[in-house]
């Protein structure tokens, strides 16, 4: 079979496939997101293996699969970027910061501690520490979209932590890299560029690989960050005037979706970040323009209807549970320390920050999945011969089912109450009585509007 027609059978396949697992998982409460991933499983090489059976023989389909699964990642991610509250982020800036490195930190050391207590070496160790530490925002952005939480003050924590996250997660690669004298590889971007031409100009370069890295690295991200965000501000509006002028049809989510590549590219290629950071940057302009609800629902229909179901459905079929025989115990202790590591690390600094133990709670099950920079870091691993299979195993099931995992967590902690859930809605429904005295007058009434409020909040919530 061609390879076009072996891409057209996978996508008549997955799509429905995808979109009916999560309505079965939407009648019993539990996130749309968990039947895509689910399904992906079972298609995957521990059960059906879809991908290897000889009507799929070859690359090219398959392959194909995957590109478009990491383009649903990018549209998923600049349509998070699109819901996000500006103001709350501005606000919660700080609180993101103080979460993203002490959810950094605490994984580090808990993956690394614990790989040395099973008998692996400490450079080992450290690898398996390195691939804890990154936090996959697309999970939750999902989840938080599906659910309506976008605009809550956890959401805009979780979001900003889990991309300054990444920026962080960078730096724990580069040391774990210049650490590992046998790591090979063509690197892409200016950065490891720039750092190769500095070290083979200067010996005092040569000599200090790791702080001219992290100079590097510092400084490239800083550029991407800066100069995106300054150049969407200054030229989004114009440009998005001019494509309006197009007489084409939808010549504007066309053009809107290049934009969004170039982002993506721009931040592997001159940030070194992951491209859906690039992709979430230029989200969060188009999030305090004028243009938002027009390009949000031109989008809409593109990523959830064919990208985004790809991408998670795409999770699913990249794991296969068979190669953990004999490694269950190492596997169990690190899915723990995994999820302890966000747990506590993300939530007792949200907790810090002045956040009540729940909304700490919902920050830390927000964090809790690892994604591509996890891989990213195994794969090094792997190649240097650092990792050998069963640590690849080991950690590619970690973050298949902190995955899984995330959703079903979020969720729950959102049925949970919070004191400030509460205290925000006695103030707006006092506000809305308009005068202390009209309150009290009317305080019979609160408790029926108190229960209206929340209930369209955090429909689950119990008072």
């Amino acid at each position: 079979m061609q390879p076009a027609l072996q891409l057209a059978l996978l996508l008549a396949i997955l799509l429905p496939a995808g979109k009916f697992a999560a309505s079965f998982c939407t009648r019993f409460g539990i996130p749309a997101i968990l039947g895509e991933l689910l399904i992906g499983v079972l298609l995957g090489p521990g059960a059906v293996n879809l991908l290897h059976l000889h009507l799929f023989k070859g690359d090219l389909a398959t392959g194909s699969l995957m590109l478009l699964a990491q383009l649903g990642a990018m549209v998923l991610m600049f349509m998070a970027g699109i819901e996000t509250d500006i103001d709350r982020m501005r606000e919660a800036s700080v609180t993101a910061f103080i979460v993203a490195l002490s959810g950094v930190v605490w994984p580090f050391l808990l993956g690394a501690a614990v790989g040395h207590l099973f008998g692996l070496s400490w450079t080992t160790s450290c690898f398996l520490g390195g691939a804890l530490t990154a936090t996959s925002v697309s999970i939750s952005a999902r989840t938080l979209m599906d659910a309506g939480r976008m605009s809550s003050p956890e959401a805009t924590v979780i979001l900003g932590a889990a991309v300054i996250d990444d920026v962080m997660g960078l730096f724990v690669l580069a040391f774990l890299a210049a650490s590992s004298s046998t790591g090979t590889g063509e690197a892409f971007g200016v950065a490891p560029a720039l750092s190769g031409w500095i070290q083979r100009r200067s010996a005092i370069a040569a000599a200090h690989p790791l702080a001219v890295q992290m100079t590097v690295i510092t400084f490239c991200v800083s550029t991407f960050f800066v100069g995106g965000y300054g150049a969407a501000q200054r030229w989004l509006a114009p440009l998005m005037r001019q494509l309006r002028k197009i007489s084409s049809n939808e010549a504007v989510p066309s053009c809107v979706l290049a934009l969004v590549l170039l982002y993506a590219i721009g931040a592997e290629w001159l940030g070194s970040v992951a491209g859906i950071t690039g992709a979430y940057l230029l989200g969060y302009v188009f999030a305090g323009s004028e243009f938002k609800a027009d390009v949000e629902r031109s989008f809409y229909a593109m990523g959830h209807g064919l990208l985004i179901p790809l991408f998670f459905v795409s999770i699913g079929l990249s794991s296969d549970y068979r190669a953990l025989n004999g490694h269950w115990w190492l596997m169990s202790v690190m899915l723990f320390v995994a999820i302890l590591g966000k747990l506590v690390g993300c939530g007792l600094a949200a907790a810090a920050s002045g956040m009540d133990w729940v909304r700490s709670f919902r920050v830390g099950c927000g964090m809790m999945s690892r994604g591509e920079v996890g891989l990213i870091v195994t794969a090094m691993g792997a190649s240097s011969g650092i990792f050998g299979q069963s640590e690849v195993a080991v950690m590619v099931a970690v973050v298949l089912l902190t995955t899984l995992l995330t959703p079903l967590a979020l969720r729950g902690a959102y049925q949970l109450t919070s004191r400030q859930d509460l205290e925000n809605v006695v103030s707006e429904s006092l506000a809305a009585y308009g005068s202390t005295e009209e309150a009290h007058v009317s305080v019979a009434e609160l408790p029926s509007a108190l229960t209206e409020s929340v209930g369209s909040r955090a429909t689950g919530q119990n008072l």
